[in-house]
C-alpha cells in the first residue's frame, strides 16, 4: 500500500555559485537539510533525498535515489524524486531553502486533490520548488526531460496547477513569512539567512 505522502529534498546540484555545498550550510548551529528534514517529518509519512553522491547524506538515514538523467538540472531532480515515492501526494524542497513552512506545505499538501501540483506564488514569483505534487505528473516530467525542455516553467504549463498567492493563504487563515520560500544560492544569500535567523522575521 502507497504511503500517503512523501517529502522529497533536492540535493543534487553543483553549489557552483555558493563555492560549497549549501545543503550543509550552518544555520543556528544545524545544517539547512536537516532544518528542512525536521519540518517536512511534521506533515510527510516519509522522507527522500535526491542526490547524486549518497555519501554525502548517509549520515541522516534517509531514503535516497539518484537522478536519472545527469546534469539535467532540478527537473531531473523532480522526476527521480515523484520515481523513488511511493505517494500520491509529494512536496518537493530544494536543497537550499532553510526557513521552510510546515503549515505552508500542509496546505499545499491538501490543495492537490483536484490538481497536478499546487505551487506558491508569491510577492509576485513562483515558487516551483518548494511545491506539491502528484505522482501522476511524472509522465509530463519525464516528456519535458525527453525533449530536453529543463525549464520547470514550462512543465508547468503541462500540468494542471493551481497557484497560491497570499490572498488565498490570507483567506484561510494561514500566516506565511516571506522567508518561507527564500533559497540561498550564493554566499551574500547565506549572509542573509544568517541575518534572517537572527532577526527571527
Amino acid at each position: 500500500m502507497s504511503l500517503s505522502r512523501t517529502g522529497i529534498i533536492l540535493a543534487g546540484g553543483q553549489s557552483s555559485r555558493m563555492g560549497q555545498n549549501k545543503a550543509l550550510m550552518m544555520i543556528d548551529g544545524v545544517p539547512v537539510i536537516e532544518r528542512i528534514a525536521i519540518e517536512l517529518e511534521k506533515i510527510t509519512d516519509e522522507l527522500l533525498i535526491v542526490t547524486n553522491t549518497f555519501h554525502t547524506y548517509d549520515y541522516l538515514n534517509i531514503p535516497m535515489v539518484e537522478d536519472e538523467q545527469k546534469g539535467k538540472g532540478p527537473l531531473a531532480g523532480i522526476q527521480a524524486g515523484l520515481k523513488g515515492s511511493q505517494s500520491e501526494k509529494n512536496l518537493i524542497v530544494a536543497c537550499d531553502m532553510p526557513f521552510i513552512s510546515s503549515s505552508l506545505g500542509e496546505f499545499l499538501l491538501e490543495e492537490l486533490e483536484n490538481y497536478q501540483a499546487v505551487i506558491p506564488k508569491l510577492a509576485g514569483h513562483m515558487h516551483p520548488l518548494f511545491g506539491a505534487y502528484r505522482k501522476d505528473a511524472l509522465q509530463a516530467v519525464s516528456q519535458s526531460l525527453e525533449k530536453n525542455e529543463l525549464r520547470i516553467m514550462s512543465l508547468l504549463q503541462n500540468l494542471r496547477v493551481r497557484y497560491i498567492s497570499e490572498d488565498i493563504l490570507i483567506s484561510k487563515g494561514i500566516t506565511v513569512m516571506e522567508k518561507a520560500v527564500f533559497n540561498m544560492n550564493d554566499r551574500l544569500e547565506y549572509e542573509k539567512a544568517l541575518k534572517l535567523d537572527r532577526e527571527g522575521t
